[in-house]
C-alpha cells in the first residue's frame, strides 16, 4: 500500500512539474503565484527551523498527517519522522537551506533546495548534504508538506 501511494505520489509530482513547465511557456505568471511562492518559501523556512530545534508542535503543524518522504534509505512516513526526532534517533543540528526554488500549480506547489548542516544519526555525525523536493498542498485553506523526494550529494 506504501509503495503504491509513494509511485501515485512521485508520478503526480513528476506529472505536475512536467505540465507546470509546459503551462508556464504558455502563460504569463498568475499574480498571486509571486505571494504563494512567497508564502511556501517562508513556510519551509518554518518548517526547517522546527527540525533542526526539535519543535514538533510545528512540526505536526506543517506537516500533512499522510506525509511521506522517500529517500536513499527508503520512505518514512510523518509518525516515523516525529518518533526518530522525540526519541533522538535522528538530529539534524545546524540545518539550513539554500539553492531555494518555488513552483506554484494552483493548489499545490513544489519546493526545491538544497541542506546544509550536519546529520546525527544513532550516534553517528556526517555532514548532511542532501537535494530534496518538497510537495506542497492546500487543504481546508491551510498549506500542508505531504511529501518530499531527497537525494544525496556528493561529499566534496
Amino acid at each position: 500500500m506504501r509503495r503504491t501511494l509513494v509511485r501515485i505520489l512521485s508520478s503526480l509530482a513528476l506529472l505536475a512539474a512536467v505540465g507546470g513547465v509546459a503551462a508556464a511557456r504558455d502563460r504569463a505568471p498568475a499574480s498571486g503565484d509571486a505571494d504563494v511562492a512567497r508564502e511556501i518559501e517562508r513556510l519551509e523556512q518554518q518548517l526547517v527551523a522546527a527540525i533542526e530545534a526539535k519543535d514538533l508542535a510545528t512540526y505536526q503543524r506543517l506537516v500533512a498527517e499522510d506525509y511521506v518522504a522517500v529517500g536513499a534509505a527508503g520512505e518514512q512516513t510523518r509518525a516515523q519522522a516525529i518518533e526518530a526526532y522525540r526519541s533522538g534517533a535522528l538530529s539534524l543540528p545546524g540545518l539550513k537551506i539554500g539553492e531555494v526554488k518555488v513552483h506554484v500549480y494552483g493548489d499545490t506547489a513544489m519546493i526545491s533546495a538544497r541542506t546544509f548542516g550536519d546529520r546525527v544519526e544513532q550516534g553517528k555525525t556526517v555532514p548532511n548534504r542532501v537535494r530534496y523536493m518538497r510537495i506542497w498542498m492546500k487543504r481546508q485553506g491551510q498549506w500542508r508538506a505531504v511529501a518530499q523526494m531527497a537525494r544525496p550529494l556528493e561529499p566534496q
